[in-house]
């Protein structure tokens, strides 16, 4: 039946100069089918004939999907289907599985469920109920056709998105990951237009609250400080009052755009707090780094010109902290806010520590 089936394969997918390209892994992939009967319908060909054969599959290396499965060889086919379009790491065990789905930014997971005698359900619960991984989606992999209805109901229940059975078809295996992929992207889509401020284009209060939680935490768990600055345009209402609200919408695009651009590494950030408010977070940096960098952005704000309007300076408050567990957020914000009066009430322009 094996060999009937390779014929068939031979003779429905492979056409013209195709048969001549077959890999190493097609070679190691027929003789484990021969030998061991792994039942998979599907061998890679180059990714030349995927791209020209699934044209509505896009190639998008920046989605990045953990494959969880004990079964090598079965794991290396869905790799091959898979990574001519997207990233693909392997987990062979449960432990290295939690470890990448902690230090990864892991968007599908691909599970099989008979992973560790049967663990595949344990660990899709676990991704399921922690606040860090429930919203990615899990397409299960079942080895039997036989149990597959009762792990397909089950897998539902626990929070799957898809299920995948073998023999594997490499069309369907990719139409249903290109379908969590899509669905990932709009639900993305839709959460930044509800992070992004509409004015400035940079983070709202609401994106800035989901980004300090994560870097919170991380900080607590790294014990390494955070840093947080709080930037006020100085005499914004005045402004406002003398060039019309319109030309003060104008300042507050620029001086979002000037602050974003001087951000040096990847994980500071800026928001736009509220009205005439910035909150900018430095991660691993002590006092001294976020007062020096505060002034920095003082300085290059004073220095800005914006055709047909004056000059606008702003006043910055700086804290940090190395949090612990006990440590508040809210006093944290506080202690940049009251610094941030004190530059005010000092005479403005200035970056105050709190």
């Amino acid at each position: 039946m094996v060999e009937n089936r390779e014929e068939e394969m031979m003779d429905g997918d492979c056409r013209g100069d195709h048969c001549c390209h077959y890999s190493y892994r097609l070679s190691r992939f027929l003789f484990c089918q021969s030998k061991m009967h792994c039942g998979v319908l599907h061998y890679p060909f180059p990714t030349n004939h995927f791209l020209h054969s699934h044209p509505m599959i896009e190639s998008d290396k920046n989605f990045t999907i953990l494959i969880v499965g004990d079964d090598l060889v079965s794991c290396d086919i869905l790799s091959s289907i898979l990574s001519p379009y997207y990233s693909i790491k392997t987990a062979e065990n449960v432990d290295s599985a939690r470890w990448c789905l902690k230090n990864e930014t892991i968007n599908l997971v691909l599970l099989y469920t008979s992973i560790e005698n049967d663990s595949g359900f344990k660990i899709l619960s676990g991704i399921k109920t922690s606040d860090d991984t429930k919203f990615i989606p899990v397409i299960l992999v079942s080895d039997s056709s036989s149990e597959a209805e009762e792990d397909e109901e089950r897998g539902f229940t626990f929070g799957a998105a898809d299920f995948l059975t073998k023999p594997f078809r490499s069309s369907i295996v990719k139409v249903r990951v290109n379908n969590q992929r899509l669905i990932v992207k709009q639900m993305k889509a839709i959460e930044e237009l509800g992070l992004l401020d509409s004015l400035t284009g940079i983070s709202n209060r609401r994106g800035f609250n989901s980004k300090m939680n994560a870097e919170w935490l991380r900080a607590i768990r790294d014990q390494k400080p955070l840093s947080m600055a709080i930037a006020d345009i100085d005499f914004f209402k005045r402004y406002n009052d003398t060039y019309g609200h319109q030309q003060g919408d104008v300042l507050l695009r620029e001086l979002a755009k000037r602050i974003k651009s001087l951000m040096k590494r990847p994980a500071d950030f800026v928001a736009r707090w509220g009205g005439e408010e910035f909150v900018i977070m430095l991660p691993n940096t002590e006092i001294d780094g976020a007062y020096f960098f505060s002034n920095e952005i003082r300085q290059s704000i004073q220095k800005m010109h914006i055709k047909d309007l004056p000059s606008a300076t702003i006043s910055i408050g700086v804290s940090c902290i190395v949090p612990q567990i006990k440590d508040s957020m809210e006093e944290f914000f506080e202690r940049a806010d009251k610094a941030l009066y004190k530059a005010k009430e000092s005479g403005r322009n200035r970056v105050c520590r709190g």
